[in-house]
């Protein structure tokens, strides 16, 4: 079989390149918003969109990047960390984002009362 579509296609690139094109697309809209309108949400949101990729990108170098051999040698703790902390990066930009937008809104509420 073709090794391109061994990479392209089986081993799911494609989406992997979308996912962290589409974090970065994130994190810099939030950066402009927060330059934009000064609000602190937005910075919320750009350090939850930074961990979300930093989580992706993790994952990504665990998968591709190590073998089953080199993750045999490792210890349990080890292997722990390098499956978990992804994971949390991953749930707390999640969560910061999530935040950032609430207070965001809530804070051009905020501003709208008091024009």
């Amino acid at each position: 079989m073709n090794i391109l579509f061994e990479i392209v296609i089986q081993q799911g690139f494609i989406l992997d390149l979308f996912g962290v094109i589409g974090l970065g697309l994130v994190g810099l809209g939030a950066l402009r918003l927060s330059r934009r309108m000064d609000s602190r949400s937005a910075a919320c949101m750009t350090w939850g969109a930074l961990s979300m990729l930093s989580g992706r990108i993790g994952i990504l170098l665990y998968v591709h990047l190590t073998t089953a051999a080199q993750r045999a040698e490792w210890d349990v703790w080890m292997l722990s960390l390098a499956r978990n902390v992804p994971v949390g990066l991953l749930t707390l930009g999640l969560g910061a984002i999530a935040y950032g937008f609430w207070s965001h809104e809530k804070e051009v509420g905020e501003w709208a009362e008091l024009r």
